[in-house]
């Protein structure tokens, strides 16, 4: 009997809350049983809500040392803050440095941000694009910059910018929920109108959005809302809302499975 996949997924932030709401996020996607799922959430002292790309750098520090290992007990890692975080390439490099040297088993490392990109541009027609939903206004700008990072290109007409809540991450749990909401669909609604066409009747050109933060967990269907609310029934429904640690799992259990690893 083939040993199981085994898929660490990491919070780099001190909030158990967050791990624990991630969990039925991945109970969800009804994986087969070769798959097994572990939690990670980073120690204390630590980053309690990262809010900018400056708290995801320091998060990395706390959490790498506790990472490293974990690498030969987990055969794919998931980092699951909705940035440009340091911790995807340190993982990858170290990985790449025991590989060089000896014959190990390949990994994938892969973030919640970089999976959510590469599954909207699978998903959105050619002629349309993404966009993301996230909480704080610092992201606007450092999203901007990861997108055109991650894609090599600058001011890619496929992305149509991040607009934000207001919000930090740990608000979005302790707010009460219909102002969490009433937030969440504003912000959709600023990122819909964004591609909006001139010609009457085409609607928006964002056809996926990126729910652009861990902590927004279940707030897909006040996306959803708000999608619905702004283009009509039949065209709000046809919007992708793409939840970065659902396109991340399923990126990673892909490419171990396709790679030929496991069978």
């Amino acid at each position: 009997m083939a040993a199981p996949i085994r898929i660490l997924i990491i919070n780099p932030n001190t909030s158990k809350h967050m791990t624990e709401a991630l969990k039925p996020v991945v109970e969800s996607l009804n994986f087969p049983s070769d798959i097994k799922f572990t939690f990670f959430t980073s120690p204390s002292p630590g980053i309690a809500s990262i809010n900018s790309p400056k708290d995801a750098s320091r998060s990395a520090e706390f959490c790498l040392p506790k990472l490293i290992p974990l690498l030969d007990h987990h055969d794919a890692f998931l980092v699951a803050c909705y940035s440009q975080h340091p911790l995807v390439p340190q993982l990858k490099n170290e990985y790449a440095e025991r590989g060089a040297s000896t014959s190990v088993e390949r990994k994938y490392v892969t973030g919640i941000f970089e999976a959510s990109v590469t599954a909207s541009l699978a998903l959105v027609p050619d002629d349309a694009g993404f966009g993301i939903v996230s909480t704080g206004k610092i992201w606007e700008s450092a999203l901007q910059t990861a997108v055109d990072e991650f894609l090599g290109a600058k001011g890619s007409t496929r992305f149509y910018g991040c607009e934000t809540t207001g919000l930090n991450a740990s608000e979005l749990h302790d707010l009460p929920a219909e102002e969490v909401r009433v937030k969440m669909m504003d912000a959709t609604k600023r990122l819909l109108r964004r591609g909006m066409t001139e010609t009457a009747g085409q609607g928006s050109k964002v056809k996926a959005i990126c729910l652009g933060c861990a902590g927004m967990v279940g707030l897909d269907s006040a996306v959803r809302s708000a999608c619905v609310e702004e283009l009509g029934e039949e065209a709000g429904m046809q919007v992708y809302i793409v939840d970065g640690v659902k396109a991340g799992v399923g990126a990673l259990y892909g490419l171990l499975k396709a790679m030929g690893q496991y069978w």
